[in-house]
């Protein structure tokens, strides 16, 4: 009697064991596995220092029933190189057959990429990958990770270089006094640059001469282009001090000082943003010159 009762629970045991295999089995099929994917990766922001990136990420759900939100680490890769790197964690639930996205903001600091990935000094762009790793902890499923990544370029913005040419004077006489400011600007991006402005001051022997600010102009690709400014003294007062200062044959000593400011054209290289943050540069330039024509 005994071994009869023992051999029944054996196999009630194995029936038991076999149902919830079978159970298992079912509802892991039942379960739909979660996928996540990038939306879009795009600028947002753009300056000669770095480059704002917004990546939207799109998680879906296609269960009848709410999922915890997956932990998402991840990592931004310039030429193979590690650059960047984080993770997003959110404590919503993600709904039933739905889909949620979430926003990845991100910076390159132009400074420390070029620290951090050697030769891209004179590239105009960089290839990027984005790599995302999502762990979901999921009933049934249990702990699962997904991965994905998107690959683009991003570009390499150079700070134009600001010099001053100097002073020439195209006229001096008791009636007139007309000279020429010049300054240099470098750009050696493979865009143009915008001029947005350059305010002077120029003063010789401590006293300013001129004040105003160069014309707007678009700065031609890869080329160091001149910006004149033409100054005509009406002071009669002035007129005759310079003369006199030119007729005794002494150089003067000047000081010329202002803020430049710059920034990419943006319709030619840079459809879809709406403004860039302009460089300024501030500047002080001295030195002596000869008042003669």
């Amino acid at each position: 009697m005994k071994k009869v009762f023992k051999s029944i629970l054996q196999t009630a045991a194995l029936i038991a064991v076999v149902v919830t295999l079978g159970t298992c089995e079912s509802l892991s099929k039942a379960v739909s596995e979660p996928s996540v994917s990038f939306d879009s990766v795009k600028m947002t922001g753009l300056s000669f220092n770095g480059i704002d990136m917004m990546a939207r990420i799109k998680v879906q759900n296609d269960n009848s029933f709410s999922i915890p939100f997956p932990e998402i680490s991840w990592k931004l890769f310039v030429i193979d190189n590690s650059f960047l790197n984080g993770v997003i964690k959110n404590n919503n639930k993600i709904a039933a057959n739905a889909s949620t996205m979430v926003d990845l903001p991100f910076r390159v600091d132009f400074e420390g990429l070029y620290q951090a990935v050697s030769g891209l000094l004179n590239s105009d762009e960089a290839p990027f990958r984005l790599d995302l790793s999502a762990l979901f902890n999921i009933p049934v499923l249990g702990a699962k990770t997904f991965n994905t990544s998107f690959s683009g370029s991003i570009p390499m913005l150079k700070a134009p270089s600001l010099s001053f040419s100097g002073v020439k004077f195209n006229s001096l006489s008791i009636n007139k006094v007309e000279f020429v400011l010049t300054w240099l600007v470098d750009n050696k991006n493979a865009f143009a640059v915008n001029l947005d402005k350059l305010d002077y001051n120029f003063a010789v022997n401590n006293a300013s001469w001129s004040q105003g600010s160069a014309p707007r102009i678009s700065l031609p690709a890869r080329r160091a282009t001149q910006v004149p400014v033409t100054v005509n003294i009406s002071s009669l007062s002035m007129i005759q001090e310079i003369v006199a200062m030119a007729a005794l044959g002494r150089s003067a000593n000047f000081i010329c000082s202002g803020e430049a400011a710059l920034s990419p054209v943006l319709n030619q290289s840079f459809p879809g943003l709406e403004s860039v943050a302009a460089l300024r540069l501030p500047f002080t330039y001295s030195g002596s010159t000869n008042l003669r024509p």
